[in-house]
């Protein structure tokens, strides 16, 4: 009912007069209402109907996995090297020229714009993501490997052992690369800010890291040169054996390996397999007259000798130090805990190239061992000639490759057969023009984040309304204490 002295009006205008201001929580309402019409719509909206969203999103992408499937099995994996420079530059120009133009003559075009959202972004990125895990669990093999050299299985026609050269791999990544370019310019056409800073790092890093790499695999090079002590070399096959002239030339000075001490270890006589098999045990030699006990045996250590020649016949074993390329390393042990209570002693030897190597029975199905010692380090000291004339000394082992000009050299292997004697270096050479283009784009995505991280999230509507109130707030506080210390002044 009315109170005295009031009107009675309508329930529409009472409503009405609510919603210009006098009731916030109709006003609440109200939008909720219009949030729920509007999802509503969303909802009963056809598929292909604009505006696009997720659903679409994730129709393009599979759309296009599926598509690279079709190519996959019909013509296999790419041949990266029928698009090697200068196609590859070619085809990254035309590339980023068609982003260009797609951005200037169709700005306001539906599909465009659409590209350019979220939501063509995150179902992409979502089925990159799968065939990245797919990639991480079924392992690689060389893009130039032959089909009769994979494993036959399912995934072999899929291309799945291959997969950076595939079709649904490459062809989803240059997907995402449309996605980036058509997101970065249409950033270009908004009102900039110093924020956007971190923005342009991040997508342009990404979108040049990922072009690199894809028009790199075609340009990369991979070769192998096996150099011996003493000797210039300045050819290299790479891996169909074809032998390629380069302009520099590597002459091996020295050729150094340091290996860990030997290790012994108890195996089984038939199937030479280490005991205890579900946990195999060893000790590392540290010194004469220790005593050590693994695998259930007590081993002590009598003798030994790190360069040492083995003669043996048909019943004796004779172990005789001798400094010489060849020799191999000896340990003479003594077990007393036997099957027949007797104290068994002898030598163990891992052999070399030259000696074979020896083991001592301790029982009917064991023996004491020396496996191969693991290799510590392995290091060339090399000359390095250019065809510029220049001359160079310089060392390059594991992790530490050497760069000349456009090329990478690592330390690769050496020659298995004759182990630390070995006077043979092979070496990795690797020649990427696109690197720097890679490299440029880490470095951009790298300081992008450290941008993000200094400046901090951009503060939404709310938080700046709350700061602001906060701040004001704050100002009449202080007004408020000033003007009570000047009354109590003047009291």
């Amino acid at each position: 009912m009315a109170g005295k002295g009031q009107s009675k009006q309508p329930a529409g205008q009472r409503e009405i007069t609510y919603y210009n201001g006098s009731s916030p929580d109709l006003d609440e309402t109200v939008r909720w209402h219009r949030r729920q019409v509007e999802q509503m719509k969303k909802r009963s909206r056809s598929i292909w109907e604009q505006p696009w969203g997720y659903r679409e999103g994730f129709i393009v992408a599979a759309g296009i996995v599926f598509s690279g499937l079709l190519l996959q099995l019909t013509v296999a994996n790419i041949q990266s090297a029928l698009f090697a420079s200068p196609l590859s530059g070619i085809f990254g120009v035309l590339f980023v020229t068609g982003l260009l133009v797609v951005h200037f003559l169709l700005p306001r075009n539906s599909t465009v714009r659409w590209l350019s959202g979220v939501y063509a972004a995150v179902p992409a990125i979502a089925i990159l993501l799968l065939l990245c895990i797919i990639l991480g669990l079924i392992p690689q093999f060389p893009h130039n490997t032959g089909n009769e050299q994979l494993p036959s299985t399912r995934f072999t026609p899929l291309g799945w052992y291959r997969m950076t050269t595939s079709w649904p791999f490459v062809l989803l990544c240059f997907y995402i690369l449309i996605i980036l370019g058509l997101t970065i310019l249409k950033r270009t056409g908004q009102k900039q800010s110093f924020r956007d800073i971190g923005f342009y790092l991040n997508h342009l890093g990404l979108f040049l890291a990922l072009l690199g790499g894809l028009l790199g695999s075609a340009d990369l090079e991979r070769l192998t040169m096996h150099v011996s002590e003493g000797e210039i070399e300045w050819r290299a096959k790479n891996n169909s054996g074809d032998i390629k002239e380069l302009t520099l030339a590597i002459q091996l000075d020295t050729f150094l390996i340091e290996e860990y001490p030997p290790r012994l270890v108890l195996v089984e006589n038939e199937t030479e397999r280490i005991l205890p098999a579900v946990r195999p045990e060893s000790y590392q030699f540290e010194a004469v007259g220790k005593t050590a006990r693994f695998a259930g045996v007590t081993v002590e250590i009598v003798d030994y000798l790190p360069h040492a020649a083995l003669f043996r016949d048909s019943t004796f074993l004779n172990v005789v130090p001798m400094m010489m390329e060849g020799a191999t390393t000896a340990i003479k042990v003594r077990v007393n805990e036997t099957a027949g209570n007797q104290p068994v002693e002898g030598w163990v030897s891992n052999g070399s190239y030259l000696f074979p190597h020896s083991t001592l029975q301790v029982s009917e199905n064991t023996s004491i061992a020396m496996p191969p010692q693991e290799i510590k380090r392995y290091r060339s000291y090399i000359t390095l000639y250019t065809e510029k004339g220049t001359a160079r000394q310089a060392i390059i082992e594991v992790n530490r490759p050497l760069q000349v000009e456009d090329w990478m050299i690592y330390q690769y292997s050496y020659d298995d057969e004759k182990g630390k004697y070995s006077d043979t270096s092979v070496f990795e050479l690797v020649r990427d023009p696109w690197l720097k283009v890679v490299y440029t784009g880490i470095y951009m995505l790298m300081a992008g984040a450290l941008f993000l991280f200094i400046a901090g999230p951009k503060k939404g509507p709310q938080e700046k309304k709350f700061f602001s109130a906060r701040k004001k707030q704050t100002k009449l506080l202080i007004e408020k204490s000033k003007f009570t210390d000047s009354q109590s002044n003047s009291i």
